[in-house]
């Protein structure tokens, strides 16, 4: 379950602007969403008299047995001159939800980075998204992206916060294993390593 206390604190807090560097995130007003647990919400980063979209938020706060989840949507890959994959921005959007929930869906398609990684076999969590939401307390990463024609969705990755990390470890450390095999990759090596001593730190 998501906190519904804490859902109105972070809109209250993007209501008001939150700074980062130059630029400042801000929402719209929430959406209800299917039902009265679920809720659509815009964010937007302005600088100076410029205001643009930056991406959609659809936050289910949780029902019953239900599990509460946020997915992140349509992102714009440049905002107010600035590119989002990588930013400051990103990073303080990925902070804000990593403490709202448990369970998190980012969309990745426009992240050429992670695409291209993904594709070539690079483990979701060692992807560049991928290790973004893994190192904020996910340790189970996992990729939506099914090729079947028009029925796929969204290309989105999902990260879970779960307590077997000993066992997300050794899982990734076969799949880097089976990576090195083909081609040595330092700076997915570098992301398993920072997520060993995350993991292991929690």
């Amino acid at each position: 379950m998501i906190d519904r206390g804490k859902f109105k604190a972070l809109v209250e807090k993007l209501r008001k602007g939150i700074r980062v560097g130059e630029l400042v995130l801000v929402c719209g007003e929430p959406k209800a969403g299917r039902f009265a647990q679920e809720f659509n919400l815009g964010l937007f980063v302005e600088r100076g008299g410029l205001r643009e979209h930056l991406l959609y938020l659809k936050v289910f706060l949780g029902r019953g047995h239900y599990r509460g989840w946020v997915e992140v949507f349509g992102i714009s890959p440049k905002v107010c001159g600035e590119t989002y994959f990588g930013s400051s921005i990103e990073a303080r959007v990925l902070d804000e939800l990593s403490d709202l929930t448990d369970r998190l869906f980012v969309e990745y398609f426009e992240d050429m980075e992670t695409v291209k990684e993904l594709e070539s076999g690079v483990p979701p969590a060692l992807s560049r998204l991928g290790f973004e939401i893994a190192r904020r307390g996910f340790p189970f990463l996992r990729d939506w992206y099914f090729p079947e024609g028009l029925m796929e969705g969204g290309h989105k990755l999902q990260g879970e916060k779960r307590r077997e990390k000993d066992k997300y470890l050794k899982d990734l450390r076969k799949s880097l294993e089976a990576l090195l095999r083909g081609s040595a990759r330092e700076k997915v090596v570098e992301r398993f390593r920072t997520l060993e001593v995350l993991w292991k730190a929690r």
